[in-house]
């Protein structure tokens, strides 16, 4: 119940903590008009990337963390992500569904009754594109909106590869992404809160 509660806060005031401006679109064909802007400064917003911009298709449960601030949480979730939607199922301890987030490109749904109603769903799922979607699709919606985006990519001798994906508001490094064979780590330093996701993808 514990963990719930901090699940409950930590999403209320990561997804709350935006203003509104112009909405600038990241695919227009595919963005529906219940759609959400995503804020990723105070003032510069994105609509979410279409599906079919995912890298690869993933279908397995990963074990995802969350730190905000002097608070943690962590959990089970199984993440589905195809060119036709994307799906996360929140899991307890015991295997039970805590919530449910579904995406279709036109159309962003929360289901569970223990979430108000008033959280912004898009913003998860616009971290996880930062995190699977293609480089060359993130790049082009966050130029759009005035942000930058910077890929890099090593190869470690064991044959893996180390890769890191950053978004600036000028010279300000406002999100940073390093992945690495099996693990994700997201740093938001402008919101402050970061996730770390484990698994397969």
């Amino acid at each position: 119940m514990k963990k719930l509660i901090f699940l409950l806060s930590l999403l209320t005031v990561l997804l709350l903590s935006c203003g509104s401006t112009k909405v600038i679109s990241a695919d227009a064909s595919l963005s529906g008009s219940s759609l959400n802007p995503v804020y990723i400064t105070d003032k510069k917003s994105i609509t979410l990337l279409p599906t079919r911009a995912v890298e690869k298709n993933i279908d397995a449960v990963q074990h995802f963390k969350a730190h905000f601030g002097q608070k943690d949480f962590e959990s089970d979730c199984l993440l589905i992500a195809d060119s036709e939607k994307l799906t996360v199922t929140i899991l307890n301890n015991f295997g039970t569904t805590m919530g449910e987030l579904n995406y279709n490109n036109n159309l962003v749904v929360f289901n569970s009754d223990l979430f108000p109603k008033s959280i912004k769903a898009e913003y998860i799922v616009a971290d996880i594109q930062f995190c699977l979607y293609r480089t060359v699709d993130i790049k082009k919606t966050l130029e759009e909106a005035g942000l930058t985006f910077v890929f890099s990519q090593e190869e470690n001798p064991d044959g893996t590869s180390m890769e890191s994906r950053s978004i600036f508001d000028g010279d300000q490094e406002i999100v940073r992404i390093e992945k690495s064979s099996g693990l994700i780590l997201l740093s938001n330093f402008l919101r402050g809160y970061s996730y770390t996701l484990q698994g397969s993808f």
